[in-house]
This record gives C-alpha cells, structure tokens and sequence, in this order.
C-alpha cells in the first residue's frame, strides 16, 4: 500500500493515533490529578526511550553508520520530546502552554505532511517509527489540557514566539556539539544549513511557493538573493513573520480555550 496524499494509507495512522488518544482521554479523565499526570509521564518516558534507542530498535537504523545526531535534540519536535517531563513536571506556565501548542501543532503539521514518505510503502519500519514519535508527541500535549492538568493562558501568548526561537537556537546548538564529538568532518555552515530546523536558516524547497509571502513582511536585506549568491539571514529572515503567526494563532487558540472555559453551566433544575 503507497502512501499518498488523501489515500487509506495517509489517513491510516492519523486515525489510530486519534482514537487511542480520545480512548485514554476516556479512561483517566475521572482518575485522580496525580493519576493522570504520571499516565502522561508515562507516555513521555515512552516516547523518549523510542527516541533515543531508536538505533536498536528500528531496523532501518541499526549498523556501524548510524548517526549520533538522530537520538539528540535535532529538530523541534525532537527537542519537545526529550524536554517533554521536565516542563510536565515543572512549575512554568509558559512552558507548558508552549509545549502543548507546540506538541499538538508539531505532530498535526507532521502527519499531515509527511513529505519525506509520499509515493513509499505504508509498512515499513521507518514510517511506524515516524507515526509512533508524533503520535505519542501529539497525545502527550494534548492530553495535558483534555485531562485538566494545564490550560494555555492568553496572558502568555506574546511569549511563545520567543521560546519558539530560543528552541531552534537550543537545537543549533545541539546539532553543533553533535558535529563536535563526531570530529567535526566537514564544513560546519553546510551542515547547519542542510539541517535547517523549521527553516532556521532558509526556506524549504518544498514549499518554497510561501517564500513570496514570508518575503512581504521581512526586510530584503535578510532574505537571500540566488543572482548575487547572498545567503539567508538565519532566524531573521523570517523573524516578523513567524513570530506573527505564532502569536496570532496563539492569542486564537488561547482565547477560545478561555470562552469554553468562562462557559456558563447549563441550568440544572433543582432536586426535591
């Protein structure tokens, strides 16, 4: 079965992850506070193992050339899965609305385009491990807020942009340790721009017919010009819009969390 956009097969895991969540969402939302924390705990410890044993877990990375970089802090989403228990855990505000939008956000965007496997086969290892990763993220994230454990504030949503920024510039970081402790073999700027974090340091080729509108709201001189051979500005050429976007859909999100919360109960007529 080929994966395709809209097919069986694209729907197939999305479907599952859903129903698994809406079923334990079920099962723990009359347990005790503590109950459903350490459930969500659990499936962040999860998530982790699988992330940083992926090497002899999944068939397809196992042998001598496997890449230490895969198991760290990578990408975003890798970064919210090690860091997931720490802010669960924890006692910031923003950092747990920051992982739960993100969390969702991140495994939502992931599933519904998982470029890196149209037109391949459904079952294989690598397609698994990919749906078990955002799946588990996914569910973690939005669970925290289902289950009562945390609610976004809208007091908070001019921050996330921010924290969005400072996690790409964590996994930069990350990547050039990574580089460090592997001998640093090869160039150093190609190896972060071929990583290239959501777009931290230029835009991606698959959807490059958004360039024209993240062009709109940032500076030329941070946008790169292929003529003159200028490269992209890391982070600040798509600073202002992303950080826009971020906010809005945060302030969006946020605030019709806030009216269903604020929500009138219905009347209920009175026992006798």
């Amino acid at each position: 079965m080929i994966m395709q956009y809209g097919n069986f097969a694209y729907f197939f895991y999305p479907i599952v992850i859903v129903l698994i969540t809406a079923a334990l969402c079920l099962f723990l939302r009359n347990r005790t506070q503590e109950t459903k924390k350490y459930a969500v705990l659990a499936l962040m410890l999860i998530n982790i193992a699988q992330h940083v044993l992926k090497r002899f877990l999944y068939p397809a990375y196992r042998g001598a050339e496997f890449d230490l970089r895969l198991s760290t802090a990578y990408n975003l989403c890798a970064l919210l899965i090690l860091t997931a228990p720490v802010i669960l855990l924890g006692n910031s505000s923003v950092g747990k609305d920051f992982f739960v939008l993100f969390g969702v956000n991140a495994g939502v965007v992931s599933m519904a385009f998982p470029y890196w496997y149209i037109g391949q086969p459904l079952w294989q290892w690598e397609v698994f491990r990919f749906y078990v990763c955002h799946g588990l993220l996914f569910a973690s994230a939005l669970l925290i807020p289902l289950l009562g454990l945390h609610r976004p504030a809208r007091k908070n949503f001019w921050k996330l942009p921010f924290l969005f920024f400072f996690a790409l510039i964590l996994v930069t970081f990350n990547d050039i340790v990574v580089w460090v402790i592997q001998g640093a073999r090869g160039d150093l700027w190609q190896m972060l721009s071929a990583c290239n974090p959501c777009w931290l340091f230029h835009p991606d080729e698959h959807f490059a017919r958004l360039l024209p509108l993240i062009a709109f709201f940032s500076p030329d001189r941070f946008l790169g010009n292929a003529a003159t051979g200028r490269p992209f500005t890391p982070l600040l050429w798509y600073f202002v819009p992303m950080y826009l976007l971020i906010a809005g859909l945060a302030f969006l999100i946020c605030s019709l969390i806030h009216r269903r919360r604020s929500r009138p109960a219905r009347f209920q007529r009175p026992h006798t």
